[in-house]
């Protein structure tokens, strides 16, 4: 059954009439692009999906411990109508993204390396290969493709994409799957693009609730909808420094992936030796306390005592796991692409990385508390912690957030950390509600218009709205499809 678009979108967004408006305006505004750009053709379905902001738990997803981040009312929109034949014919709204049209058929080759096609290729070759729909039969679609996603701010926008792209693939084959095992499917899925990620967006763009963070466990994924502190807001501050997997910061991501690769054969055979146990890790929280019955400061110790604080090379690495460096290397550091990561000339920071993830882990069980009472200087001391091990021990901070950290934190945010993989992207930041305006006002006078114009050197995205680059985060609902009334 059609549903009114504005009655829709009044669910999902959950938003005052003056936003309503201009979430249905955009809508109508990409359904209108439809019809002009696949012939005065109407529509027949339209997909969303959110992007997210992580609050805190960063970089432990694949490693098997938890995270708890939140939707954003920013997201990609789908306008599509299923096709007769196999074509995958996507447009976007922005003509900076060219056309890109492909076939539903395996085996699916991707475009060039960072091409924004990929995505939506990541998904269909997931769903293919998975043998959800006959790679025989499958039908394609054309979309009009729109989103308000930062691109590479660490919201998320490239999984979105995914997300977006498996549901309207799937909604044009007729197709419904549980959301739990599609977010796993695309979280596998995405790694077609050549990062190795954990399942947190996917995750958290399928299974979100309105108004409500979500705490999400893995292997197997689980979550628990957390409500938020009615007395905070989260509001995002763009660094305005890129931070896209697909260029130079996809070598410093992976290195950390296989980091904590090696750290997981490392801290195993240590616990091994102290305690007898013969353990056959696939991740770091394979190891935990909890897991191997043991306090974690004990096993923290046998760490630390076995191979040490400093960086480890490769050959250091190989002495203490008893194998060959080219056994080490084969089994160890091989990217899902094939591709062996090339080692460190400072050698790995095996410890660096492994206290970062064990003690982040535990920040996110401590968050749960803090939300659930709702305990806002809590919840803050949490980030700020959280913060400074991303910025220290795992090292994926820059100036650019360092200087917008220490300017939320100046201007009243109880917390205020980056948020994502890092390397540039968003910071988030904890404000008590009835101080925004300020903060917001405060922000954008002291890092947008005094940093950036004193940093001019340095290499600032440009932007049209401010608005789009700090903003106040609202939960929405998770990706979904509906009719779309594009007959009207």
């Amino acid at each position: 059954m059609q549903r009114n678009l504005s009655e829709e979108l009044r669910r999902i967004y959950n938003c005052s009439p003056d936003e309503l408006f201009l979430h249905t305006a955009r809508y109508e505004r990409l359904v209108t692009l439809y019809r002009s750009r696949f012939s005065g053709q109407n529509p027949a379905f339209i997909v969303r999906a959110p992007g997210r902001v992580n609050l805190i738990g960063e970089h432990t997803d694949y490693n098997g411990y938890p995270v708890m981040p939140m939707t954003i009312d920013r997201d990609v929109v789908f306008i599509l109508g299923p096709r007769t034949d196999s074509t995958i014919d996507t447009t976007n709204e922005s003509l900076s993204f060219e056309r890109r049209t492909f076939n539903a058929r395996l085996p699916v080759p991707p475009f060039e390396q960072g091409d924004w096609g990929n995505y939506v290729k990541a998904a269909v070759h997931g769903i293919l290969e998975a043998d959800w729909i006959d790679a025989k039969k499958a039908a394609g679609f054309q979309a009009v493709v729109g989103g308000t996603i930062p691109e590479s701010a660490g919201l998320s926008s490239s999984s979105a994409l995914v997300v977006a792209s498996a549901l309207a693939f799937l909604t044009a084959n007729g197709k419904e799957i549980k959301r739990e095992p599609l977010a796993e499917l695309l979280a596998r899925a995405e790694r077609y693009v050549g990062s190795e990620g954990g399942g947190m967006d996917q995750a958290v763009s399928l299974l979100a609730e309105t108004g409500k963070a979500l705490k999400i466990d893995f292997f197997p994924l689980r979550t628990q909808p957390t409500s938020l502190p009615k007395n905070l807001s989260f509001v995002v501050c763009n660094s305005l420094i890129r931070a896209p997997k697909s260029e130079s910061i996809r070598y410093a991501y992976n290195r950390r992936v296989i980091e904590c690769r090696l750290a997981t054969a490392l801290v195993a055979k240590a616990v091994k030796e102290c305690s007898g146990k013969d353990l056959h890790p696939t991740r770091l929280a394979d190891l935990s306390g909890e897991k191997l019955g043991l306090e974690q400061r004990t096993i923290d110790k046998i760490v630390a005592q076995a191979i040490g604080e400093k960086p480890l090379s490769l050959k250091e690495i190989s002495h203490h796991l008893g194998e060959t460096t080219e056994a080490v290397q084969k089994r160890l550091c091989t990217l899902r692409d094939g591709s062996m990561l090339t080692e460190p000339p400072e050698g790995f920071k095996i410890w660096n990385r492994y206290k970062h993830v064990v003690t982040e882990a535990h920040r996110v069980e401590l968050a749960v508390g803090a939300f659930a009472a709702g305990d806002g200087s809590a919840v803050g001391d949490l980030m700020n912690q959280s913060h400074a091990s991303c910025r220290d021990d795992y090292e994926i901070s820059c100036p650019e957030l360092e200087a917008l950290v220490s300017i939320g934190r100046e201007l009243g945010a109880l917390g205020a950390r980056l948020t994502g993989a890092g390397f540039g992207g968003c910071t988030v930041n904890a404000v008590p509600s009835n101080q925004v305006a300020r903060f917001v006002e405060g922000v954008t006078a002291a890092y947008y218009h005094g940093y950036v114009r004193q940093e001019k050197e340095r290499r600032f995205t440009s932007y049209a709205n401010l608005h789009d680059v700090i903003f106040v985060c609202r939960a929405t609902t998770g990706a979904g499809a509906w009719p779309s009334r594009g007959d009207r």
